[in-house]
């Protein structure tokens, strides 16, 4: 369980407040960036989600269900980037936005990096060095985590006051 809570929640280890607030700020702007340029999510011409010139992107990549993973990819970068902002849920929506963009600069750009594949590639090493820090002490990944923590800390405290053995 305190593997699950250090992988979705961040980790409980001390650090100084600029390794935190430089986090917020990365945090912040790839979650922002990822809403506003992938904007295949937005409504265009009254319709929300994908839009055909993206699935038929997903399609010639050699994706088996091109819609499938048209809304994955879509609702990764959206509703993860403002997750990402926010700093809920952090490692989960940059894990999964670490892969989408993955897929976008190395597969569907052919790693083209210093070229069409540059913004990609950003967005995956930025993606990917979240999923590995964590959200930082800035954001409510780090509130809940201290909460949890603290209730099941008073929880084996009152326990142990009380004489009863942890199972």
């Amino acid at each position: 369980m305190k593997l699950i809570r250090a992988i979705s929640l961040g980790s409980p280890y001390p650090r100084s407040v600029s390794i935190d607030m430089g986090l917020l700020l990365i945090r912040f702007a790839v979650g922002i960036l990822l809403c506003t340029v992938f904007e295949k999510f937005l409504p265009r011409d009254g319709r929300w989600g994908p839009q055909d010139w993206f699935i038929a992107d997903v399609a010639k990549m050699g994706f088996p269900l091109p819609i499938f993973f048209a809304w994955c990819a879509v609702l990764s970068e959206f509703f993860g980037g403002i997750l990402l902002a926010l700093g809920l849920l952090s490692r989960p929506a940059a894990f999964f936005n670490s892969i989408t963009t993955f897929v976008a600069a190395f597969i569907f750009h052919k790693g083209d990096v210093s070229g069409s594949a540059l913004l990609g590639t950003v967005f995956f090493a930025s993606t990917l060095g979240l999923t590995l820090t964590g959200p930082g002490r800035i954001s409510i990944d780090y509130l809940i985590g201290r909460l949890w923590t603290t209730e099941s800390t008073t929880a084996e405290r009152c326990e142990q006051v009380a004489g009863k053995p942890r199972n």
